[in-house]
C-alpha cells in the first residue's frame, strides 16, 4: 500500500489514502489488488486502488487504476464524476439516502471486486472545538469534545482541514525592472505580502468502548507553535467525524500499527488482516483493502492571533549583490531585491546598509506555498 490508509471523511472531498507496509505473505501474486475506500451517502464516496507484491520483491507496491460504482439495496446505482478508469475515484451521493444498504463494486485489470452490503451509520456529534495553550505556553493546541450520537458504536474516525491567512517574512520596499533589469522602489507594498494556505490531516482514531459514557471530554487533535505562521491573523480548523464498525477500526489501526513500526510478534500481518472484499471473477483471490460506509458530521471553528508569539525572521541568505553579480540570473534562481537594511554582514561582523537581497520567497506568499484565492467560507 503506498500512501497513509486514511478513511477521509469529507462531504465533498475528503480523500482515502493508505499506509504503506511492506507485506510478508507466503504466496501471494502480483495479482493482489488493494481496495480501500468510503462510501458516503450525503456526501462523496471516494475509493483507491493500489497492487502490493511479496516480500520476495522487496515488497514494492504501485497504484493501478480501474473503475468503481455503488449501488444500494434497492438497485441504483451511483457512477464516478469520470468515467476514466484511475488509481483514485470519486462518487458523488449527496441525494443518496442513510436509510439504505450499500455496495461498492469496481473493475481491475479485467475482474470484478465488490465489498460486502454495509449500512452506514449516523455520524457522531462534535460538541466543541476548543484552542488553548501548552503547559510551557510555546503552542497552541486544538481540542474536540465528542459524543458518539444516536448509533454508536464506541469507535470512531476523525480527520481534518486547516485553513490560514499568513504573511511572508518580510514587506518589499524595491522591485526588479525585468525591462531595464533594475532595482526600483515599490509605490505601494509587494502585492504577495498576504496569502491563504491549506492543508489536510489524516485519520486519528478514537475510541470509546471500554467507557461508560459515549461522551469524550476534549482530546487533542492538532497543535502548533506560537510562532507558527497559522497565528499570524486568522486560523480555521474543519473537524469531520463519521461512525466507523469495530471491524473498520480494527483493521485501519493495525494497518497503522505496521506502517509505523509499532506492531510486536503477535500483530497480524497485512495478509491475515481480515477484508470485506471478494473478487467476483476469481472467489479464490486474496484482496486486500477495506471498505467502510458511514455519514459524516462537521463543524469550523476560527482562532484569532491572540496567542501569537513574533519571532525574528531569518536574514542569514540575504547579501548586497556585488558589481559582478547579474540580477538576470539572481533572478532566474527565485533571488530578488528585498529591503534597505542594516544587517551584520561585513568583516569582523560589522553592520553593512544597502539593498539586501534574499529568496523570493521571504517577500512572495505565493513562492512559500500560499494561494491569493480567499476562501469561500471566510469571514
Amino acid at each position: 500500500m503506498k500512501k497513509f490508509f486514511v478513511l477521509i471523511l469529507m462531504l465533498s472531498g475528503l480523500v482515502s489514502c493508505i499506509y504503506p507496509y511492506n507485506p510478508d505473505i507466503d504466496g501471494a501474486t502480483d495479482d493482489m489488488v488493494v481496495i480501500e475506500g468510503t462510501i458516503m451517502p450525503g456526501g462523496t464516496s471516494t475509493f483507491s486502488f493500489s497492487k502490493v507484491y511479496p516480500l520476495k520483491r522487496n515488497g514494492l507496491h504501485e497504484n493501478v487504476v480501474g473503475r468503481a460504482w455503488v449501488e444500494d439495496d434497492q438497485g441504483k446505482v451511483y457512477q464516478p464524476s469520470s468515467q476514466n478508469p484511475s488509481s483514485s475515484v470519486e462518487i458523488p451521493m449527496e441525494n443518496a439516502s442513510s436509510d439504505r444498504r450499500y455496495r461498492m463494486t469496481s473493475e481491475i485489470g479485467g475482474k470484478i471486486y465488490s465489498s460486502d452490503w454495509l449500512e452506514p451509520k449516523a455520524p457522531p456529534v462534535i460538541e466543541n472545538i476548543d484552542f488553548s495553550l501548552s503547559e510551557d505556553s510555546t503552542s497552541v493546541v486544538v481540542g474536540v469534545t465528542l459524543s458518539g450520537g444516536k448509533e454508536g458504536t464506541g469507535y470512531i474516525g476523525l480527520a481534518f482541514e486547516e485553513t490560514w491567512e499568513f504573511h511572508t517574512d518580510f514587506m518589499g520596499e524595491y522591485y526588479l525592472d525585468t525591462l531595464r533589469w533594475s532595482v526600483e522602489p515599490l509605490q505601494s507594498p509587494y502585492p504577495n505580502y498576504w496569502c491563504w494556505r491549506s492543508r489536510t490531516s489524516g485519520m486519528y482514531l478514537v475510541s470509546y468502548a471500554e467507557l461508560t459514557s459515549d461522551r469524550l471530554p476534549s482530546k487533542p487533535i492538532q497543535s502548533f507553535s506560537c510562532s507558527d505562521s497559522r497565528n499570524h491573523k486568522l486560523y480555521s480548523i474543519n473537524v469531520k467525524a463519521v461512525t466507523l464498525s469495530e471491524e473498520a477500526y480494527k483493521y485501519i489501526q493495525n494497518v497503522g500499527m505496521i506502517s509505523e513500526g509499532q506492531g510486536s510478534l503477535f500483530s497480524p500481518n497485512p495478509g491475515e488482516m481480515a477484508s470485506n472484499i471478494i473478487c467476483e471473477s476469481n472467489p479464490d483471490q486474496k484482496v486486500e483493502g477495506y471498505v467502510t460506509a458511514g455519514q459524516a458530521t462537521t463543524s469550523r471553528a476560527f482562532l484569532d492571533s491572540r496567542f501569537y508569539h513574533y519571532r525574528l525572521p531569518s536574514t542569514n541568505n540575504f547579501f548586497i549583490p556585488g558589481p559582478m553579480d547579474n540580477y538576470r540570473e539572481l533572478y532566474q534562481n527565485k533571488v530578488y531585491p528585498i529591503a534597505f537594511m542594516s544587517l551584520p554582514t561585513g568583516e569582523n561582523n560589522e553592520y553593512v546598509d544597502g539593498i539586501y537581497w534574499g529568496p523570493l520567497r521571504c517577500i512572495d506568499c505565493l513562492v512559500d506555498g500560499g494561494t491569493k484565492d480567499k476562501p469561500d467560507f471566510w469571514p
